[in-house]
């Protein structure tokens, strides 16, 4: 029979005595009878189940579990209950069955379950990570961070002025995720103008790329289904919209964006590409969004002092596509405002490549080029994983990565 504890009050004196006791299930709390029922239900458990009654015959004939007394008192505050907290575990996405009867012993921090365990997989949200070609007008930063927030959960902004970009974070589930990011890409179509715009970063629309991204690995599917979706919403809105990564095996965003704005006009001018929903031109004020599914990745820049051709061979020395780490894409840009240069990155399999070794590499490259690395900036959120080998790195803990994490353990086993 296993035991849980529940809170962090003293159990010697319900498990200490050898002698026969008996244990009201429904001990009044500072002389209120309703309040030991309203714990129940807080804890998600029922207490008038078979519980009491598979216990009383373990006990013995002469009864050494009581049966709960004044139920009748404060029936009618129990009937009120209901509409506020379930009576047992709820399961998100799970089919109802029978549940292990559960009994709490008073107010003591006791939970027993009778036989096994039952447990069920808790249905994670969505996240969806745009790009906003935006990243000085606070004005309109708020405004996009209003329109997504009023539908979802609204994480992390990461706006720069030198790439003149912004990164949201968003996660919920699907009619949330899509509410919030058809919002904010109305409002970006509505204020942002890229015939004015100016950044380091390539982009192709004033809501450059929107990814739709599983949280967990099992839920890629969810998410392809999730931005299929989105694409015709964002569509509806006027907007071309081009598809890619899970959706389009082989089309990066780095397939739309060669040649900037202008030369992605003249492919599907030319009948080279055609936008998968909204209409087929392209306006050279709004551009287009590119829309796609994909795991996590982290989006992380390494910051410099030194030229621009020492920033972009330091990106070349990292770039898969040149021999670097598998799954990196990096790019050597010019920040003319903090007076910098950068290696702008996305990693695409942390795993496989892990940021403390991109770091060393840049590093030792750097030095033999002239340039100092200056520092890192994170974009938006990472795994915990990713931080958890590169903790155990710096801190040089032989064997150390995420499930040496207490709440990650936890959380990959739930």
């Amino acid at each position: 029979m296993p035991v849980e504890e529940a809170r962090e009050e003293p159990l010697e004196r319900l498990v200490g005595e050898r002698q026969r006791q008996r244990l009201a299930l429904h001990e009044p709390a500072f002389g209120d009878p309703g309040v030991g029922e309203l714990e129940h239900r807080g804890a998600l458990v029922d207490p008038v189940d078979l519980a009491w009654q598979m216990l009383c015959q373990k006990a013995g004939a002469a009864g050494d579990v009581e049966r709960p007394r004044r139920r009748k008192g404060f029936q009618r505050l129990r009937q009120r209950g209901d509409l506020l907290v379930p009576a047992g575990p709820v399961a998100i996405d799970e089919k109802a069955g029978a549940e292990p009867p559960v009994v709490v012993f008073g107010r003591a921090p006791l939970v027993v379950r009778l036989h096994g365990i039952q447990t069920t997989r808790v249905r994670l949200p969505l996240e969806s990570v745009p790009n906003f070609s935006e990243g000085q007008a606070a004005a309109t930063l708020e405004a996009l961070g209003a329109a997504i927030s009023g539908h979802a959960r609204l994480l992390d902004v990461h706006a720069d002025a030198d790439h003149n970009r912004s990164v949201f974070t968003i996660v919920g589930d699907e009619a949330e995720l899509l509410d919030a990011v058809v919002a904010g890409v109305a409002c970006a179509r509505d204020l942002i103008d890229l015939r004015r715009h100016e950044g380091a970063h390539p982009r192709v629309g004033v809501a450059d790329v929107v990814p739709v991204v599983p949280v967990q690995p099992g839920d890629l599917e969810r998410a392809k289904e999730a931005a299929l979706e989105l694409g015709e919403r964002i569509g509806e809105l006027g907007l071309p919209v081009f598809l890619y990564g899970e959706l389009a095996p082989g089309r990066g965003p780095a397939f739309f964006r060669a040649g900037g704005l202008e030369g992605l006009r003249a492919r599907v001018e030319g009948g080279e590409l055609k936008s998968d929903f909204g209409p087929a031109a392209i306006d050279e004020r709004s551009g287009a969004v590119l829309v796609g599914a994909r795991r996590p990745l982290i989006a992380f820049n390494v910051n410099l002092r030194g030229e621009l051709s020492a920033a972009r061979e330091l990106a070349s020395s990292v770039r898969e596509r040149d021999g670097g780490f598998p799954g990196v894409r990096a790019l050597g840009l010019d920040l003319p405002r903090a007076g910098l240069v950068q290696v702008s990155m996305n990693v695409e399999d942390w795993e496989a490549a892990a940021l403390h070794e991109i770091v060393a590499r840049i590093e030792a490259r750097a030095n033999e080029l002239g340039a100092e690395v200056i520092g890192a900036e994170l974009v938006g959120l990472m795994p915990g994983g990713a931080a958890a080998v590169a903790a155990g790195s710096a801190l040089r803990i032989e064997g150390f990565d995420a499930s040496r994490v207490l709440e990650l353990r936890l959380l990959d086993e739930h």
